[in-house]
């Protein structure tokens, strides 16, 4: 059952198929086994022998597919949740989140510990913020990853100043 466990099946064909995976090897190890007995016919060992690369190459096939159909379930999770994968530190569709330009009115580096989570995001994000606080909620077409609901919330319905200053229009750039 270690074993199984250590191929880290997460539904029951994963399961089943890591079981044939382990029971591959363990058959593979016993005719290996049974090739080396003393007094073993040559013909016998051989076969043993070849009994054993076949189960060893069904050990390898079965693997690969595991490993492929285990990267198809992350792959499909994380697309269902892709802000939960982004706090994790994953990113999709070779899509990098652009660092915010410093900005004379937000503190330099990092936010002081004493603001509120939302707060923390209108400081490290404040072009996002400043969307999402226009629009109301999350805009149509979101190109970053999509907050929880209670900093998108947090964002459209808060009254600190920070969140207020979101709230001004961006100077007008020299042309």
């Amino acid at each position: 059952m270690d074993a199984i466990a250590s191929l880290i099946p997460a539904n029951a064909f994963e399961a089943l198929l890591a079981s044939d995976i382990v029971a591959a090897s363990y058959h593979a190890k016993d005719c290996l086994r049974l090739a080396v007995l003393p007094g073993q016919d040559p013909d016998e060992a051989r076969r043993h022998r070849a009994q054993a690369n076949a189960m060893m190459r069904q050990e390898q096939s079965g693997l690969r597919t595991l490993q492929r159909t285990q990267a198809m379930r992350e792959k499909a999770e994380a697309e269902r949740n892709p802000a939960a994968m982004e706090r994790a530190g994953y990113w999709f569709k070779d899509v990098s989140v652009p660092l915010p330009e410093p900005s004379t009115a937000e503190p330099a580096a990092a936010p002081p510990a004493e603001l509120t989570e939302v707060e923390q995001y209108a400081v490290f994000y404040p072009d996002r913020a400043a969307r999402i606080r226009a629009h109301g909620g999350l805009p149509p077409r979101v190109e970053f990853g999509v907050p929880e609901p209670h900093i998108v919330d947090g964002i459209v319905n808060g009254t600190s100043p920070i969140l207020l200053a979101l709230d001004r229009p961006a100077p007008a750039a020299a042309t």
